[in-house]
């Protein structure tokens, strides 16, 4: 009865005092920023865990890559835990594992990822395991040959999951290259020895490319352990990469099962004010259900509600210096057709009747996202580390979240506005000879 009641207090409440509450502050754990003698960033957060993790973030993603080695950075991920001049691969797993701790590598657009999760007291072996990572993997050849297995099935693995395929493809489209590399080696790869990751890892393990991000650590102790353990990085300023350009255009793959259809537009950078508006707008849009019985509320949601054979979501990805807007359908070719139709005219004309009560459930989507993108450790680590390596300075969640009280209706609408000035990138995967083309939307 008790939860009954619970339940009916919670949805007899006026929809505009739900609206008019104040949100209350995230409180964000202490962060500290220094540098190492080395001149390596190190920033700790202090989330009084049991559990810790300590994380070196380098500026190494895919986008890093050149034409001449394409699927490099992949490789490299994959050499992270094999043999050093002092440990096997094998010793390296077994005192993790003795320790009861986690070894990792993550690989992304724009950074390389390589962390350890531990009990607090285990920081210094968990720090050297990484630094070893770093400057005493051997890379050898016979190695590599089991590295290159590794990413082939890798690769095969995200080659069943359309979702991924579809990502990847919409960013080669719409960016041909730097972010619109592929995150996994594809078969023409160029990468045929270990001698080119190893070069590529001299390239980019360098001082200006690497941030350590520790959570629920001592800053101190992880200061002197990076003073300690990085003392011979390379100080070698890394070459600029190319500036990101926005391209468009279309890519239609003929695949058996499911079909898919995306349609993309020339995005924000994140932390510009536009990539806030941006967030704003899928939420807004956003094509998912959020309770269990409900059938949502959200233009996009209404409209896979009405076609019951199709699932529609929004994506908002933001980079360094560019970002990708666009919407993601799946289901049965010929609603995709019709879904297709529908969101086009949605985002030509229906964004400029957005009611004040629909601004301001998306506004507090919006917040919640941006809340929740610092909740997990590895999602701080991949934020913050980002972050850092990309505009020097770490944006707390208190300041992300206020940023969308300054938001109005009318930038909204005129963000869409510009977002279709821009050439749509759109890509067809599946039963493509009823998929629709970008030409017909």
């Amino acid at each position: 009865m008790l939860r009954s009641c619970r339940l009916s207090s919670k949805f007899t409440s006026p929809i505009s005092s739900l609206l008019r509450r104040n949100y209350a502050n995230v409180a964000s754990s202490p962060v500290v920023v220094s540098k190492s003698k080395a001149g390596i960033t190190v920033v700790s957060i202090e989330d009084n865990a049991p559990a810790s993790s300590v994380a070196v973030v380098v500026k190494a993603g895919s986008r890093a890559e050149s034409t001449d080695n394409v699927g490099v950075a992949h490789f490299l991920k994959n050499f992270a835990f094999r043999s050093t001049e002092g440990k096997t691969a094998f010793r390296i797993t077994r005192e993790a594992e003795l320790l009861g701790g986690i070894l990792s590598a993550n690989l992304t657009r724009e950074s390389l990822i390589i962390s350890g999760e531990f009990l607090r007291e285990d920081l210094p072996h968990f720090l050297e395991v990484l630094s070893d990572v770093v400057f005493k993997t051997k890379y050898e050849p016979y190695e590599f040959k089991d590295v290159k297995r590794s990413v082939n099935f890798e690769r095969g693995a995200a080659e069943a999951i359309p979702e991924v395929i579809t990502s990847d493809t919409v960013h080669a489209v719409a960016f041909r290259h730097g972010l619109g590399n592929s995150l996994f080696a594809n078969s023409t790869t160029k990468v045929t020895s270990s001698e080119q990751v190893k070069a590529f890892s001299n390239k980019v393990y360098t001082a200006p490319n690497i941030t350590i991000v520790g959570t629920s650590v001592n800053h101190n102790e992880l200061v002197s352990l990076t003073d300690k353990l990085f003392e011979k990085v390379s100080h070698t300023v890394p070459s600029t990469p190319i500036a990101s350009k926005y391209f468009g255009g279309e890519s239609r793959i003929a695949a058996p099962g499911s079909s898919h259809f995306v349609i993309g537009f020339e995005g924000a950078a994140a932390g510009a004010p536009e990539y806030a508006i941006l967030q704003v707008l899928r939420a807004y849009l956003d094509g998912e259900t959020h309770t269990r019985w409900g059938d949502g509320v959200t233009p996009l949601a209404q409209l896979s509600n009405k076609l019951k054979d199709v699932k529609i979501s929004s994506f908002n990805a933001g980079y360094s210096d560019a970002g990708l807007f666009g919407i993601h359908i799946s289901g049965n070719p010929t609603s995709i057709c019709a879904t297709a139709r529908a969101v086009s005219e949605l985002l030509k004309h229906n964004l400029h009747h957005i009611s004040k009560e629909d601004f301001q459930c998306a506004i507090a989507k919006a917040k919640y996202y941006t809340a929740a993108a610092y909740d997990t450790r590895a999602s701080k680590t991949e934020l913050i580390g980002g972050q850092i390596l990309h505009s020097g300075r770490i944006i707390p969640v208190s300041e992300a979240i206020v940023e969308f009280n300054h938001i109005t209706i009318e930038d909204v609408k005129n963000t869409a506005e510009k977002l279709l000035k821009s050439k749509p990138t759109t890509v067809a995967l599946g039963d493509i000879n009823a998929l629709p083309h970008a030409d017909v939307l």
